[in-house]
């Protein structure tokens, strides 16, 4: 089984940028949207994880740019994140998109989770677990912290699970190697995001049993930019 990369696109007010540790005002601005989606399928990528970093904070949203990622390059695996939160959203999201990323939804509103896997299909979810050191799941754009621990996360029936480790995101200080207790214990689709920077990092996830790697930071200052498998 080979390990594929996935570039992803992080949207806050109209523009890519590249956060550390998803904090406001750090890491990369790095510019419009459809460009940058342009390059990254010219490249030979055909998948692409899409965050809207306006909608998850509920500071604005970026969907229109978003939809237009999904159908104006041909990609053929769209995933996309930020904010959904209700069945409309997600559909909206569904209409042109491939998969919709939800986060701790499955626990904070376990009806309206319902409601849209029952709307949508559960092969058309992601789940996102953003996790600290401690093992707490972070919610509203990372900013706050509640007693949901990544455990408590992986039982859902969906097509598969992100873990993203927030204190390496953006850092490019490499995975939390931690991970592999819990992608041992699911079953489903994996992807990890958060400090992968090295192909030594990927092969780690491989051997853990992940499918996709999320690159970042590591894609858009080109430590990793041409890679797509290992």
């Amino acid at each position: 089984m080979s390990l594929e990369v996935i570039p992803s696109i992080d949207i806050s007010e109209g523009k890519v940028v590249k956060r550390i540790k998803g904090q406001r005002g750090t890491g990369l601005i790095i510019g419009d949207p459809l460009k940058v989606a342009e390059s990254i399928y010219s490249e030979g990528y055909d998948k692409v994880h899409i965050v809207d970093l306006d909608a998850a904070e509920g500071l604005g949203s970026n969907e229109e740019i978003v939809k237009r990622i999904c159908k104006d390059f041909g990609f053929t695996h769209t995933q996309v994140g930020g904010g959904i939160r209700s069945v409309g959203k997600a559909e909206s999201i569904i209409e042109v998109c491939d998969f919709v990323v939800l986060s701790t939804l499955p626990v904070t509103n376990p009806v309206e989770f319902e409601k849209i896997r029952g709307k949508i299909g559960k092969e058309k979810i992601l789940i996102s677990i953003d996790y600290d050191e401690n093992g707490y799941v972070l919610i509203k754009g990372w900013k706050e912290k509640n007693a949901v621990k990544v455990e408590d996360m992986l039982s859902f029936d969906v097509y598969g699970y992100i873990f993203t480790y927030v204190p390496k995101e953006g850092t490019k200080g490499g995975i939390d190697e931690k991970v592999e207790t819990y992608a041992r214990k699911v079953k489903k689709v994996k992807e990890y995001a958060g400090g992968v920077s090295t192909l030594e990092d990927l092969l780690k996830l491989k051997s853990f049993g992940f499918n996709y790697a999320i690159v970042g930071m590591s894609f858009y200052n080109g430590s990793l930019r041409g890679v797509k498998y290992v």
